[in-house]
């Protein structure tokens, strides 16, 4: 009997002890297998960015291999990568990218039960893209949508140089520098200012624009009352603003922006994103707290200097009027075997220019500071010596005669009469 319990308590721990075996290997074993995909959980445990020419280069390190999911977004241009049966390390949250092509990229956990991850790539246009897996590395390049041919001329005006040994937070006229707080008023012809770095601001005929850099230099605040302005130019990670009498427009970089603005004296301000633009801008009252977002390839007015008077404009230009080009008018000959098909001059003269005619006109402030001009030598000027180098000429001086027939006196008489008897 006391055999048959010993062996029943031996039996008991031996299969308490194969339970709590099997209990053991299927928890070591269930963090490894995903019931849903029959494969193994895999680890986000590094992603790198690396800019390209055109672009970015995206590298996904993982514990396991990956099989993504990538559509693109177009509003907002974006690039979303959906990874089913993955998780995401301790430190992979987000990413820094220094790019034109690329905001930034953030990182999430989609779903725990089963497990996903999602990875947002922000993007500043529409872009192509292309992967490869290796492994446990997942590549992915996304390349720039290729230029539309219509933008080519205000990318060339974008990629204008600067005068050389101009800051980059400064302008230039004509290759003068622009001092901080002037204007520029343009008179029949549009007045380019350029910016040291890199592209320009066109001032419309007619119109009064000034020009302040921020204190870093890295910004610019532009400001006209009435007129059009157009700026085309590239922005990194900073922001312009373009104050109007009623509107403050504000150009957030990264971006490529190519904008016509026009105010007028009832309050109508025209924004219109020109060809080659690839960024929006924020359009803020003065006087209120409402904003706008104009898009890329919008075209809007609003009026009497409210948001909420808005309108979508297809037709007109906000910007500068196309400049005028004198054309010759040729006449057609035949080399003289014929008479010629029209009579007078081969080519028309042009019209006489208006020396009173005004281009542009700048208009810088004056400031005059206390440091800068040397000061007096008041000093040096006390420790001199008090001597004279040179002898003073003696003064000449004649004793005239007595004019004749004045009144002589008695003492007078006296002197006369010895002087005559000495003489």
């Amino acid at each position: 009997m006391r055999w048959f319990l010993e062996s029943r308590v031996r039996f008991a721990g031996f299969t308490l002890l194969i339970s709590l075996w099997c209990s053991a290997t299927s928890q070591a074993q269930s963090p490894q297998t995903s019931a849903a995909n029959g494969g193994p959980l895999a680890t986000v445990t590094a992603i790198h960015s690396q800019p390209e020419k055109n672009g970015l280069a995206l590298e996904i390190v993982s514990t396991h291999p990956l099989a993504p999911t990538i559509n693109k977004q177009a509003n907002p241009p974006s690039l979303v990568i959906d990874l089913p049966n993955t998780q995401l390390g301790k430190n992979a949250k987000r990413v820094d990218v220094h790019t034109g092509a690329v905001q930034g990229i953030r990182l999430s956990q989609l779903h725990q039960s089963p497990p996903a991850a999602r990875i947002v790539v922000n993007l500043v246009k529409p872009a192509n893209y292309s992967s490869e897996a290796a492994g446990n590395l997942l590549l992915i390049w996304i390349e720039s949508a290729k230029t539309n041919p219509a933008s080519l001329a205000t990318q060339a005006l974008r990629s204008e140089s600067a005068p050389v040994n101009l800051p980059s937070g400064a302008a230039a006229l004509d290759g003068n520098r622009i001092e901080s707080g002037s204007s520029v008023t343009a008179g029949s012809d549009a007045a380019v200012v350029q910016l040291g770095r890199g592209g320009q601001v066109r001032v419309c005929p007619g119109t009064t624009l000034s020009v302040t850099p921020s204190k870093t230099g890295r910004s610019l605040m532009l400001g006209m009352n009435t007129g059009a302005m157009e700026a085309h130019y590239t922005l990194g990670p900073v922001a312009d603003s373009i104050m109007t009498p009623d509107f403050r427009i504000q150009l957030v970089g990264p971006g490529e922006f190519d904008y016509a603005i026009n105010a007028d004296s009832k309050g109508n301000t025209c924004v219109q994103a020109l060809p080659g633009n690839t960024a929006s801008v924020i359009v803020s009252e003065l006087m209120g707290d409402g904003t706008y977002q104009v898009k890329p390839d919008d075209h809007v007015v609003f009026h009497s200097g409210q948001l909420k008077n808005v309108a979508l404009m297809g037709n007109g230009s906000c910007g500068c009027p196309p400049s005028p080009r004198p054309v010759m008018l040729a006449s057609s000959s035949n080399g003289g075997t014929n008479p010629p098909t029209s009579t007078g001059s081969e080519t028309t003269a042009l019209p006489p220019s208006n020396p009173k005619e005004m281009h542009y006109q700048v208009d810088a402030p004056f400031v005059f500071r206390g440091d800068d001009p040397t000061p007096p030598p008041i000093v040096a000027v006390g420790i001199l010596p008090l001597r004279s180098t040179t002898q003073a000429e003696p003064v000449a001086s004649t004793v005239l005669p007595p004019a004749r027939g004045e009144h002589r006196g008695f003492f007078s008489k006296i002197r006369g009469f010895f002087a005559a008897i000495f003489r």
